[in-house]
C-alpha cells in the first residue's frame, strides 16, 4: 500500500503518527477504532515522556494534542479510503461463510474489531445477500469442519450422548435450534454438498 504522508501538515506530530498509520495499514486491515487505539499506544511508547523521565527528549505534546492529531489521520485515512469500516466488514461476513461462522460470531467479531452496530448490520444484509442461505451454508461448513453430522465417519452409530454432543458443539457457534436440527438430520456427504452448493448460490432476484 502506498500513502503520501504529505498530504498532511508539516506538523512533525502529524507526521510521526502518519508514518505509524501508514506502516500499520501496510501490513494490516484495520477498523478506525484499531488504528486509533493502534496510534494512542504508539504515541504513549514514543512521544510522551514516562513520569519522572526528565532528562527524556521526547516532545512534550499534550494529551489533548495527540487526541486532535490521532483524530485528523484516521479522517485522513478515511477520506482517502485507506480506512474503510464497510468494506472491512463486508470482507469478514464474506469470509464467515467460508470459514463456517455464524451470523452470531460475525457479529461478535465485528464488535470486537470496533465496527459500529450500523456497519455490522449492514454486513450481516450483505451476507444474506450474496447467498441463498447464508446461515445454512456456514452451519453446514462448520459440521463438516468439525465432522460432525454425516461428515463424521460412525455418524449413524453414535448413541443419545454423542449425539447431543454434536448438537451442544452447533449451539455454542451461535447457530439456532432450528437450523441445527435441519442439517443434523441430514443422512450422507453427498446431500450436505449438494445443499451446501444451494446454499452458497448467489440469490436470482429476477422475477
Amino acid at each position: 500500500m502506498e500513502i503520501d504522508v504529505d498530504i498532511l501538515s508539516t506538523s512533525k506530530l502529524h507526521k510521526r503518527l502518519m508514518n505509524k498509520a501508514v506502516h500499520y495499514l501496510g501490513r494490516y486491515q484495520a477498523s478506525r477504532q484499531r488504528l486509533r487505539r493502534v496510534l494512542k499506544q504508539f504515541a504513549i511508547r514514543k512521544l510522551v515522556p514516562s513520569d519522572g523521565d526528565e532528562k527524556s527528549n521526547k516532545p512534550r505534546y499534550s494529551e489533548t494534542d495527540i487526541a486532535s492529531a490521532i483524530e485528523d489521520i484516521i479522517l485522513i485515512c478515511t477520506r482517502y479510503g485507506y480506512v474503510d469500516d464497510s468494506a472491512l466488514a463486508q470482507a469478514r461476513a464474506r469470509q464467515s461463510v467460508i470459514t463456517g461462522q455464524s451470523a452470531y460470531q460475525l457479529s461478535g467479531k465485528l464488535r470486537q474489531m470496533g465496527i459500529d452496530e450500523d456497519t455490522t448490520k449492514g454486513a450481516l444484509s450483505y451476507r444474506n445477500d450474496e447467498h441463498q442461505n447464508a446461515e445454512l451454508a456456514a452451519a453446514i461448513r462448520a459440521m463438516r469442519k468439525k465432522r460432525l453430522g454425516p461428515f463424521h465417519s460412525q455418524y449413524d452409530a453414535l448413541s443419545r450422548e454423542e449425539q447431543s454432543k454434536q448438537f451442544a458443539k452447533l449451539a455454542r457457534l451461535g447457530f439456532s435450534m432450528d437450523l441445527i436440527k435441519q442439517i443434523l438430520r441430514i443422512e450422507t456427504t453427498d446431500e450436505a454438498e449438494e445443499l451446501l452448493y444451494q446454499a452458497e448460490s448467489k440469490p436470482n432476484f429476477e422475477t
